[in-house]
């Protein structure tokens, strides 16, 4: 069984939709924050972050790489293999929804009682970023890759769940909240969040 180190709110929800996605077998222990002070913790991830997981002698602690682990070994069909009609975009939609988008969130929450001139900026960006999202689906399509969902859509979609909680929401097109209203209508997403 798959053990996911977690704390609420952070990346490790995207690990957490990943295995309900892929109905994979986990079970989480969910750590108090700042998880590197977690007794025994950095044993299992010296950088001390969330999410990590154990599978047997396996453990990653990169929430993406754990995701494409999991739907590797439990549901093949959330990946785009190379070789595939879209591949090389579905590869770049997940490395976008972790690399690009998700950043200006931290930055909102980091700097938001630091420097107002760094949220605004964090804002812009998000702004900016988040368009990209839109334009992705301006053709209609329910999911990043057309009508199949993949993790393109879980990492993507991550950082669009939590933005209002960062007061974000105002930033985010129709049709990416629409888009998001989907993502959160899935039962994996709902049960991974209820968690």
């Amino acid at each position: 069984m798959i053990t996911v180190y977690a704390s609420a709110m952070s990346r490790s929800r995207r690990v957490l939709w990943a295995c309900e996605e892929a109905e994979a077998p986990y079970e989480i222990v969910e750590l108090a924050w700042p998880p590197s002070a977690q007794p025994g913790y950095l044993a299992i991830n010296p950088a001390g972050t969330v999410p990590a997981m154990r599978d047997g002698d396996l453990t990653l602690s990169e929430s993406l790489a754990i995701c494409e682990y999991v739907a590797r070994r439990h549901k093949p069909e959330l990946i785009l293999e190379p070789g595939e009609a879209g591949y090389w975009r579905y590869l770049e939609l997940c490395q976008f929804g972790e690399a690009t988008l998700q950043p200006t969130l931290a930055w909102t929450r980091r700097f938001g009682p630091l420097a107002q001139a760094a949220v605004d900026h964090a804002r812009e960006a998000f702004a900016i970023r988040v368009e990209a999202v839109g334009k992705a689906l301006a053709d209609g399509r329910a999911w990043l890759m057309g009508e199949r969902f993949t993790l393109a859509d879980i990492s993507v979609g991550f950082p669009l769940i939590v933005a209002p909680g960062l007061e974000l929401a105002d930033l985010i097109p129709a049709e990416v909240m629409a888009y998001r209203k989907r993502l959160r209508g899935r039962p994996a997403c709902q049960r991974a969040y209820a968690r």
